[in-house]
């Protein structure tokens, strides 16, 4: 009787651990998963920083816009360092010094601390009526809103290309802008994102 006892204590004693199998099998279940979670967690990130950056250039739109309204003698040169400069108030350039946009915004931007840059570019809004006649070429000085994307990851990049065209995204070069045409400059890619002020 005891001994009978003993060896059905000893069979289940030997049955208490996983085999080598088992937690081969189980590491890389758990492999395969955590695999699956990295990548739909980076792409949702990448989605998530091409929307932050879009609401950036929004905002800051809003606030240049509002400039440009309580300013109306501001000049290319008060935007991008071009032209002549008629206001006092304003520095050489917002790429140097955006700090004038801070009294529209909920949080200012630092000198020598931001992503954006202003522009002036000249783009092409009407079809060429006459070819030989330089006035009437359709060109526009146009100020735009940029943004540095230098340490964005690419998935951040493809994200803001895939949404360009319907939030008004543009690339470089500026002067390649053609709003008559079908794609008329929007970003594919690159280190700067662009939208237009005015």
């Amino acid at each position: 009787m005891i001994s009978e006892m003993k060896k059905r204590l000893q069979r289940k004693s030997a049955r208490r651990g996983f085999t080598l199998v088992e937690l081969l099998i189980v590491i890389i279940i758990i492999g395969i998963l955590a695999g699956a979670m990295m990548l739909v967690a980076g792409t949702s990130r990448d989605a998530a920083e091409a929307s932050k950056i879009i609401s950036d250039l929004r905002s800051v739109k809003a606030a240049a816009v509002m400039l440009l309204t309580e300013n109306p003698n501001v000049t290319s040169y008060s935007w991008d360092g071009s032209g002549t400069k008629t206001l006092t108030d304003l520095p050489k350039s917002l790429s140097d010094d955006p700090t004038p946009l801070n009294k529209y915004l909920d949080k200012p931007l630092i000198k020598d601390n931001h992503n954006f840059l202003f522009k002036t570019a000249d783009i092409r809004v009407a079809p060429d009526s006459n070819p030989n006649d330089a006035v009437d070429d359709g060109l526009v000085t146009t100020w735009f809103l940029g943004y540095k994307l230098g340490s964005a990851r690419q998935g951040v990049k493809n994200n803001l290309a895939k949404q360009a065209a319907s939030v008004g995204l543009y690339g470089t070069p500026l002067t390649s802008i053609d709003l008559t045409s079908n794609t008329p400059g929007y970003y594919t890619g690159g280190n700067e994102v662009y939208i237009i002020v005015q």
